[in-house]
């Protein structure tokens, strides 16, 4: 029953973050997915994409924002 319900999490949260994708600019989802999916750290995504350490806050703090609405979105629909 717990598998089932992580399960249902991680699909809820991967539809939240794909229609989320569609609605920010690539680099902004770039930049969150580096962050928070793939957890590397701030200072390697700078390097890599040739920005500040604060712009990957300010992404990962925007796109973030509309992954928690767009789950509470979805969850409303599904209850």
């Amino acid at each position: 029953d717990k598998l089932c319900e992580e399960e249902w999490r991680a699909n809820l949260f991967a539809e939240a973050a794909e229609k989320v994708k569609e609605q920010v600019s690539a680099s902004q989802y770039q930049i969150f997915d580096l962050y928070v999916l793939k957890k590397w750290p701030v200072r390697k995504i700078a390097e890599t994409l040739g920005i500040r350490s604060g712009q990957v806050y300010v992404a990962k703090h925007r796109v973030s924002l509309l992954v928690k609405r767009e789950l509470q979105n979805l969850k409303a629909k599904t209850l």
